[in-house]
């Protein structure tokens, strides 16, 4: 039986995609090359994915209707992953339902390591070999590299070797590691570029390194094209579990955005893909099974084991990640389920990889926080569920750090709202969430079980302008801290603060539980470095007064940007790196917080506001 085709265009890009009758606005649109929010992963949880349209599509879903109003409804309001085109149509697709222009932070704490990279070139003059000594071409080629005694090669390389080696008299060999994994004609030794990932649950970046000087090229980011089946790595596990092409979904959406934003890199800087000859990657443990193809449901049931900790060095061509064919990617080793190479990563960039006397926290903060504490010779690690409050899922008018964003609030007189792009603003990012929180509870409009307080149970110091902005809707209490370009409230909600309390009480918790297991009392601690992208646009004081972080000397917080990516480039220049990448993966302690008898206590604690 044919299928019907449809025609969808987006608005206002104006770009048109044909694809069968009755499939999702979101799956058409997606297929157009324009991603939208879908943090719930299609199930009409979040209400994210926004977008306007009027005919051509199926009726509202019960879902839509329990989360749409009757006046969104009538202006053509929808849920992208809750429509279906049945005709022709046009979808007009807000920037706030967009995820491609996040704002990610693509730099870091700098570190100076031995320049010692795994990729190699090498020129030589090939000669031909005579009857009394002759070898075979492959061990005349390495005889005459020198390079080292127990060269491999692989097999497309044997195969290009003979025609190569007669095209001119200069040959250049590429050498990664103890292989041999290209042959080119003449001397190509000025053109050896890496890259190295950052493969995230809701970003992808990446940095090209000049392999021959170490210079830093420039960097490329996006959007994780995974996000389409959820925020959170359990609803993408899950996806895998449910659908059939499940994993191979997941494999290709990573790759299609790796691929992506290696496009851009290269073509801004005008570079062959072909000059580039190894990638290392870090990314938590899920996001490196679903590169690899690998199952990733011993990740989502206890006890939370991964496939592999191990790193891994496979071909380009067999992940089809468009860089050489036969470049190395190079994957960082893991700590444990939670606590992935991107954690090994940047316990590389906070130079935590080293015992230096003193004692040493690490929180990379994000949908899942991985924290790390650093006492004499001993490591040990765990990993608490922050959830995507901070990543604007869950929050009623929470948002991406996008054009837009709220990332800064201060409450005195009136509340004063600083926004990403200096536009009008679209909602609240996770910076923003931290800021309104700390400041309610500083002013005392919220209590410390975190209870919004009504009008009347305000204290006399408030102002009328603050107090004006507690408003009720549906029976819920919020808190107005701006409006849209079209009046519509952009307001912090009683639910909201529900969400706060427990992404920051799973932080803190963390963060005591380790100093707790090692004897130690926050004025022990030396430094804590504070990664990710959120954590690098958090105020310090903010964090401290709601309880997310241990009350500290403010010199004593230091932000080290995406460590997880510095972490990547340090391995891909140095294999020293890697080295003490794999001592710090196989002697690191995981300590599992769910079999703590104290935890649940902990965190319960780590709700209030102090």
């Amino acid at each position: 039986m044919s299928t019907t085709s449809v025609t969808l265009t987006t608005l206002p890009d104006n770009l048109t995609t044909e694809t069968a009758s009755n499939t999702t606005v979101l799956e058409a649109v997606t297929k157009a090359g324009i991603q939208i929010t879908t943090p719930c992963g299609h199930i009409a949880h979040c209400g994210k994915c926004r977008v306007v349209v009027t005919d051509g599509v199926s009726p509202p879903s019960e879902a839509e209707r329990a989360i749409l109003s009757p006046e969104d409804l009538a202006e053509g309001i929808r849920l992208a992953c809750q429509t279906h085109l049945m005709e022709d149509a046009s979808v007009f697709v807000p920037s706030a339902s967009r995820a491609t222009e996040m704002r990610v932070l693509i730099g870091g704490k700098p570190r100076q390591v031995p320049f010692d990279p795994a990729l190699n070139k090498k020129s030589v003059t090939w000669t031909e070999q005579t009857l009394g000594n002759a070898i075979s071409e492959f061990d005349h080629l390495n005889r005459l590299m020198d390079v080292r005694a127990d060269l491999t090669v692989d097999l497309p390389c044997l195969r290009s070797l003979p025609a190569i080696c007669r095209e001119s008299n200069e040959v250049t060999g590429v050498v990664c590691g103890e292989r041999l994994i290209a042959v080119e004609s003449g001397d190509t030794t000025s053109r050896c570029y890496g890259l190295a990932c950052d493969v995230g649950t809701t970003t992808v970046v990446g940095t090209l390194v000049d392999l021959i000087t170490g210079r830093e090229m420039g960097s490329a980011s996006s959007i994780n094209n995974q996000t389409q089946y959820g925020h959170d790595v359990i609803s993408r596990i899950n996806h895998t579990l449910e659908q059939g092409t499940g994993l191979a979904d997941l494999q290709q959406a990573v790759v299609d955005t790796l691929n992506l934003v290696i496009e851009k890199l290269l073509t801004s800087l005008d570079i062959d893909p072909e000059a580039v000859y190894e990638m290392t990657v870090v990314g938590n443990a899920t996001m490196v099974h679903f590169l690899l193809g690998i199952p990733a449901r011993s990740l989502g049931f206890l006890p939370y084991v991964p496939v592999v900790n191990h790193a891994m060095d496979v071909e380009a061509q067999s992940l089809g990640i468009r860089i050489n064919p036969s470049a190395n990617i190079h994957v960082l080793p893991s700590i444990a389920g939670f606590v992935g190479a991107d954690t090994v990563g940047a316990l590389l960039t906070a130079g935590m990889d080293e015992n230096d006397g003193t004692i040493q926290l690490l929180a990379d903060v994000g949908t899942n926080c991985e924290i790390v504490l650093r006492q004499d010779d001993r490591l040990i690690a765990c990993s608490t569920p922050a959830g995507p409050a901070f990543e604007g899922a869950r929050i009623k008018h929470g948002m991406y750090a996008l054009p837009g964003a709220i990332e800064q609030v201060a409450l005195d007189e009136d509340c004063t709202c600083k926004v990403i792009g200096r536009g009008p603003p679209q909602g609240i990012c996770g910076s923003g969430l931290v800021d309104i929180g700390a400041e309610l509870f500083r002013t005392g409009m919220i209590d410390e079980t975190g209870r919004l307080l009504t009008a009347d149970e305000l204290d006399r110091e408030v102002s009328a302008s603050l107090s004006s902005r507690l408003v009720e809707e549906n029976g819920d209490l919020q808190f107005v801290l701006a409006t849209t370009e079209t009046a519509q409230p952009i307001a912090l909600t009683q639910r909201d603060v529900r969400e706060l309390q427990v992404a920051k009480a799973a932080i803190r918790s963390g963060i005591d539980a380790l100093l707790a297991a090692t004897g130690l009392q926050p004025s022990n601690v030396s430094n804590l470095y504070l990664a990710g992208g959120f954590g690098s646009y958090l105020n310090k004081e903010h964090a401290i007064r709601l309880g997310m972080i241990p009350d500290m000397p403010l010199d004593r917080i230091k932000f080290i940007g995406n460590a997880a990516i510095v972490g990547a480039k340090l391995a891909l220049i140095s294999q020293e790196m890697r080295r003490r990448a794999r001592q710090v993966a196989e002697t690191a302690e995981h300590l599992q917080l769910a079999d703590r008898p104290d935890f649940q206590m902990r965190f319960a604690d780590a709700m209030m506001f102090m």
